[in-house]
Order: C-alpha cells, then structure tokens, then sequence
C-alpha cells in the first residue's frame, strides 16, 4: 500500500502541471463530465454507451432505441458535475446545502418529491444482506457526516474514499445514492489537487462486494485497497491522455488482443496489471489500456 500511495503522490504532482495549462483543463473537464456520466449512470443500470451520453450531453442528441429516463440521468449528472466545478472555482465549503443540491440536480425531471430531500422509508439495497439506519435516524446521522467531514477535510485522499463510504453506509436518499456519492468523493479529490476515481460497469461487482464487506463484516481494507488502485488507475488514464513527450510504440492492441497473442485469458492480464508484473503502454482516451505487441 505504501509503494501505490507514493505513487499516488508522483502522480499528483505530474497532473498538477499538466493542468497549469488551461487548453489542458478544459479538455479535461470536457472529458470528465461524459465520462463521469456514463460510467456512474451505468452502474446503476443506465444502458446507454459512452458515446451516447456524449451526444446527449454535448450536442442534446437522443436515439428513440433508448428509454428517455437514460438520457435525462445523463444531462442530469452532466449539470451536477458543473456544480461540482462551481464549488470547486469559488472555494465553496462542502456541505449539506451544496450536497443536497446536487442530488437535486440528479434527480430532476425523475423523482421530484424525494429530489433533494432526504428519506422517510425504510430502504433495501438489493441482492444484498446490509441492515440501512432507521430513517428516522437519517437527518442526525448526516448531520454528524458533515461535522466529521469538515474536521477531517484535510486529510484527503482517505477522506475522499472515507467519505464514500460513510455517506453510502447511512443511505440518506430514497434513490441517486451512488451517484451522488461519487460526485461527492470526487469533488474531494479534484478540489484537492486529484484525480477523479472512474468506477467503470466492470468494477462493479468488486465495488459493491468491497462496500458490502464493510458494511456486514466491518471489512475496510479490502474497500480502500481498492479504491486507492481505481485512483491511480484513473491518474495513468488522465496523464496518457495528455502527455505528448513520450514516444509511442509503433504497435499498441487492446487487451484482448494482446492476450490472445500471448496465449493466456484477457482475466489474467487483468489480474497481472491488478498485481503489478505488467503494466500498460497506453491508454486510450476512453480509459481502454493499450499494450505494446513487442514486450
């Protein structure tokens, strides 16, 4: 853990010049607003593909093939992820004003009664066994959320991936719980200097299993190994993405090509990028790795 923290810091400060240029941070905040979109929507069942969310958000182009609900989540995160901007821009203080905000934001033109308010219902996650706080309980409980969060603030990135944490453990929204709570960690981590964590639809089974492991047998190792790898997965994609220096092999092909040429199963070149004996070239601008033919 150690080593991934201290890189974790390189990587930081690398991203940190990168975005001293302001061409660089406004593709970047361009990118981040439809990829944001598209991977938390999809977690939680959004079916649209990357490049529709990217036409809906950019150019307000929808396709009659997909249920309207789909694209509206998607302006819907799209505007929440410009609030996220804006607090960041004017130094604004993270709380429960701010936060309501945006899960009102999320849920606008969905679910106007519970948009911005929290619970008063007992709620289930599905498919899992997590026993949710008396909703009775809720208003206190978030109240206690955003004292911890601003003695604790400066301690980031732990408290980014803490607050996660906390905040999808008392569940204080009917629905937008996921949503939100990601905006919320990754408003931490950009106001603070870092990346975003981009929690992919092929994260998803990890991602809940960590969570849960946490909530049911007070596992948090397991949560925060992964989340702090998500980190620095999303700091190579984002660096890739703008660094211009490095010279590219002449000869880059996806994962599964890549597997496939070295005679083993996509999952175990997965599983050696997870534990470190390999490492990508490149990545594509969607996040895709990309491996050199040659080594």
């Amino acid at each position: 853990m150690e080593k991934l923290l201290s890189e974790i810091n390189q990587n930081k400060q690398v991203l940190v010049k990168i975005l001293e240029n302001k061409n660089n941070k406004k593709e970047f905040e361009r990118w981040l607003k439809t990829e944001l979109a598209y991977t938390s929507n999809a977690i939680e069942g959004n079916t649209l593909t990357r490049k529709e969310t990217q036409l809906v958000i950019e150019e307000n182009l929808t396709s009659s093939s997909k249920p309207l609900k789909n694209y509206i989540e998607a302006v819907n995160h799209a505007k929440a992820f410009n609030k996220i901007l804006e607090i960041i821009e004017n130094d604004d203080e993270i709380n429960e004003k701010n936060i309501l905000d945006i899960h009102r934001t999320i849920l606008t033109g969905l679910d106007y009664t519970n948009a911005g308010f929290y619970r008063d219902c007992r709620v289930r996650i599905s498919g899992s066994s997590t026993i949710l706080p008396n909703p009775l309980k809720v208003p206190q409980l978030m109240d206690d959320f955003f004292k911890w969060l601003s003695s604790d603030i400066n301690n980031e990135p732990i408290t980014a991936i803490m607050a996660h944490l906390k905040f999808v453990s008392i569940h204080p929204f009917v629905d937008g719980n996921g949503r939100c709570v990601r905006l919320l960690m990754n408003l931490i981590l950009l106001k603070y200097g870092y990346a975003p964590i981009i929690v992919r639809p092929t994260d998803r089974k990890k991602y809940l299993s960590a969570i849960e492991n946490f909530q049911t047998k007070g596992d948090e190792k397991t949560y925060t190994k992964l989340m702090f790898r998500l980190l620095n997965r999303s700091f190579k994609i984002i660096i890739n993405m703008f660094e211009t220096e490095q010279k590219e092999p002449k000869k880059l092909v996806t994962i599964s090509k890549y597997a496939k040429l070295k005679g083993v199963p996509t999952s175990t070149i997965r599983y050696w990028v997870e534990i470190g004996k390999i490492k990508p070239t490149s990545y594509t601008n969607s996040g895709y790795m990309l491996f050199d033919t040659e080594k």
